[in-house]
């Protein structure tokens, strides 16, 4: 899933969205980081959050998948003058 958000943000980096593009997938890096310390510490099962964060990379997913295949307001109108 990692290589499927990158070539996304890739994507969507060349389509105008520029530092925005980051933001799915740094969110849904630093959840989880937080979701794996919070374990860690716990002492808890590394196969316990995969469901969890099978539906948060999703979401970064889907998230990717509509700024390719939208272009942000702002170079939408400057495309029309």
């Amino acid at each position: 899933m990692l290589i499927i958000e990158i070539i996304l943000t890739i994507f969507a980096w060349r389509n105008g969205w520029k530092w925005l593009s980051l933001i799915p997938m740094g969110i849904s890096f630093l959840i989880g980081l937080s979701v794996g310390i919070g374990i860690g510490v716990s002492g808890g099962s590394v196969n316990t959050p995969v469901p969890i964060l099978s539906i948060v990379d999703l979401g970064a997913i889907i998230a990717l998948i509509v700024m390719v295949c939208k272009k942000p307001k702002s170079q939408a109108n400057e495309t029309k003058v």
